[in-house]
């Protein structure tokens, strides 16, 4: 008999990096997080593949510059918003337009989270909106896995005949408590596990 232990794994756990397709050459590419030195807090992540050297770089937070600012009266406000940046500018250069000279103002940064939102037909990668490499449908639903560590750790959940809980729970929901019910249901076992075989061949 097959036992398998909830480790009282989260999903985040298994995204250091995250199989994707590339948009370029679509071919099997990776999103990685590395620590972001400049903030001093968080991280960044890039997309690369090793195929066509593709390789993009992007925050989970970009910024808003906003000035609503008197220039030289307080008749007349100078107002701007800029599109989302990477950076967060110290001054921005606008035009005024009762003096009409170009000024620099300090402006209010705004951040924004960025965050793609994923349908139930194509799964994504939420940064870059890239489609997750590892997905395939099973009896009508959309079974995907971010990396191989995912697929093994859900390989030992679905083969296995006795499910148990840890009893180190500590709060929340787990990885395989968050699975939906067409995974933990053991008559669709075969087919998922025929899935899992065929992505294990893809990187053996």
């Amino acid at each position: 008999m097959k036992r398998f232990q909830d480790e009282n794994k989260r999903s985040y756990n298994f995204t250091e990096a995250i199989a994707v397709k590339c948009p370029k050459c679509h071919k099997q590419a990776s999103v990685t997080k590395i620590a972001d030195g400049k903030k001093g807090y968080g991280y960044t992540k890039i997309l690369a593949c090793r195929h066509c050297h593709f390789s993009q770089q992007g925050g989970m937070i970009k910024y808003k510059a906003v000035v609503d600012q008197y220039c030289c009266n307080n008749s007349k406000k100078v107002n701007y918003e800029s599109q989302l940046l990477n950076e967060k500018p110290e001054t921005v250069r606008l035009k005024c337009g009762s003096c009409n000279e170009i000024k620099a103002f300090k402006p209010k940064i705004v951040e924004v989270y960025m965050q793609f939102v994923t349908d139930e037909n194509n799964y994504r990668e939420c940064c870059f909106n890239t489609e997750l490499w590892f997905q395939t449908a099973v009896k009508g639903n959309i079974f995907w896995a971010y990396n191989e560590a995912h697929i093994g750790y859900m390989e030992r959940y679905i083969a296995a005949d006795l499910r148990e809980r840890n009893s180190q729970y500590n709060g929340g929901k787990t990885m395989v408590a968050s699975l939906p019910g067409f995974i933990k249901d053991a008559k669709n076992r075969e087919k998922l596990l025929k899935a899992i075989q065929q992505w294990k061949g893809s990187y053996r």
